[in-house]
């Protein structure tokens, strides 16, 4: 009988110091800083997958260019994941997070491109939905033998948050 007094005592003390306990809140993250140019790095390679855009604004129904080059492990990774086509696309963000605090993206299969043996891709993209928006790379189609790298696998090679500095690469459409 003791012992069963000991516990509720026990978790009684503790529901009574629960309401006082501050749970720790993690600071919220910054956001990212716009930027005609970012680069992405991985744990091998600092730049791992680098963009730029020639415009930080373009009219509606405007063309923008977007150049930049792959590592080659970014190209090996990609090589695997759309097996042998080597097919990037532009992908597309809102400048502010989703409530949870992720950034969900839309990717522009319209723009998109073969990179070329030396890692050098160019993309040229008409917009016509106004607005500012956060832009990133993505592997193409995957094609991959194992199936589970499509199913389990990462294909976002330039995106927000995942750039060196915390930079991400801003354009307007007006």
């Amino acid at each position: 009988m003791k012992r069963f007094m000991k516990k509720i005592i026990g978790l009684a003390s503790a529901a009574l110091l629960a309401p006082f306990v501050v749970p720790a809140v993690a600071p919220a993250a910054d956001p990212p800083k716009p930027r005609k140019s970012v680069c992405a790095q991985d744990a091998r390679d600092k730049d791992y997958a680098c963009m730029k855009v020639n415009a930080k604004k373009v009219p509606s129904g405007g063309t923008a260019t977007f150049t930049g080059n792959l590592s080659k492990s970014a190209r090996k990774n990609l090589e695997s994941w759309t097996r042998g086509e080597n097919i990037v696309c532009l992908s597309r963000y809102e400048t502010k997070p989703a409530t949870d605090g992720g950034w969900p993206s839309q990717v522009l299969e319209a723009a998109c491109t073969t990179i070329r043996k030396n890692g050098e891709f160019t993309i040229s993209a008409e917009f016509g939905r106004k607005g500012t928006y956060f832009y990133g790379l993505e592997m193409g189609p995957c094609r991959a033998k194992n199936i589970v790298e499509c199913g389990e696998g990462d294909p976002g090679m330039i995106g927000v948050g995942s750039n060196d500095g915390n930079k991400a690469l801003r354009l307007k459409t007006t």
